[in-house]
């Protein structure tokens, strides 16, 4: 296993702390500053909501998610949990739980999950993104069928 500074730490950190902040800011394109250059992408699984194996369709989800009548709008992204394990001087592998919040509206919890080891690696541009995995907890699918349920 190898082993990174403080520094670095540091600055994985901020990186965690920006991708959501950028999300809930709507801000797609310093959203996407958090990510490697398009050649270097490795891919975004979220389960249900898709999987993104450009850079390209990351950025154009990322657009719509955001974007009017996307799902992050009136939301807050809050990382919990972060453990980052270096796996050589210029990669680690970084795993958060991640909670999502309604602020728009009447306040609650409305998801969780856990980013599952994403690769994290150093670039000349610090450290970015190469890819991720997100694995949404169940409560989320039942919240959403209750939703469905109450609407009908």
């Amino acid at each position: 296993m190898g082993s990174i500074s403080f520094e670095d730490y540091h600055e994985i950190q901020s990186l965690v702390s920006r991708y959501c902040i950028t999300t809930d800011n709507a801000d797609a394109d310093a959203f996407m500053d958090c990510w490697v250059e398009p050649d270097e992408f490795g891919g975004y699984e979220s389960g249900p909501f898709g999987s993104m194996p450009t850079w390209q369709e990351m950025y154009k989800f990322e657009k719509h998610h955001v974007g009017p009548g996307g799902m992050a709008v009136g939301k807050r992204h809050q990382a919990t949990n972060l453990l980052i394990e270096p796996v050589d001087e210029n990669t680690v592998h970084v795993t958060h739980d991640m909670i999502v919040m309604e602020v728009a509206e009447i306040p609650g919890i409305l998801a969780t999950g856990r980013y599952d080891k994403s690769v994290v690696v150093r670039t000349d541009k610090g450290w970015k993104f190469k890819s991720r995995s997100l694995h949404v907890d169940p409560g989320f699918f039942n919240l959403t069928a209750h939703e469905a349920g109450t609407r009908e």
